[in-house]
């Protein structure tokens, strides 16, 4: 039985709707894109190309290297960087005290908590569609979670801000849920909302790395 083994990603795609990037940090089949609200569909042989081009790979990769690439496939491209996990186990980022990954089994589903500081992060198995096209693929570690675009990740904290119409002056209330051209209720004209209004309601993310634990 062959040992676990563990690789670092990051991985940026670029919309295939308005161009703009989008953060992907996690295996996601279907992100949505910051900047038009648009879901991408990232299918499952783009994932099979990364995480099993990692796997692959594995061998004549030393801890601490890795890869990077492009792959642009049917419109769609993302952009990947991947590291073979070096000994010891990732650090809290808080108090970089060692994160206990032995103690987490495959197929769990919670968050781990910090030894030292009570951080937490999430952990949870990988998808099962991501299963059938890379099976050694097993759980995953710091990586963000599918949000269905019915329940989207506008985050129900974030205040409305108020504009004014360009062509009647009238007062628009935007929420976090507006599309990006709303029509004004007085005159009927559709208003487009400027970059400073819109990514106030929807923050850009910042690419970070997440972790696949890999058996078999």
């Amino acid at each position: 039985m062959k040992k676990d083994r563990y690789g670092i990603f990051k991985v940026i795609a670029t919309c295939t709707s308005c161009g703009k990037p989008v953060v992907v940090n996690g295996p996601l089949a279907g992100p949505i894109c910051p900047s038009c609200r648009k879901t991408l569909d990232i299918p499952p042989d783009i994932w099979k190309s990364i995480l099993g081009s990692y796997i692959g790979n594995y061998g004549r990769t030393s801890p601490g290297e890795g890869d990077e690439g492009t792959i642009i496939s049917g419109g769609l491209t993302i952009k990947y960087s991947t590291v073979r996990l070096p000994p010891p186990d990732p650090a809290c980022p808080t108090c970089e005290e060692n994160w206990d990954l032995l103690s987490v089994e495959d197929g769990a589903d919670r968050r781990m908590v910090c030894r030292k500081c009570g951080r937490k992060a999430e952990t949870y198995p990988a998808p099962s569609w991501l299963g059938e096209v890379v099976p050694q693929a097993k759980q995953t570690f710091f990586a963000e979670r599918e949000v269905r675009r019915d329940e989207n990740d506008v985050d129900a904290g974030i205040k409305p801000v108020a504009l004014s119409c360009p062509q009647c002056g009238a007062g628009l209330l935007i929420t976090a849920e507006s599309e990006r051209l709303i029509p004004c209720k007085y005159c009927n004209v559709d208003v487009y909302l400027p970059d400073d209004v819109w990514l106030r309601l929807h923050p850009s993310k910042q690419a970070k790395f997440w972790m696949v634990r890999f058996s078999g």
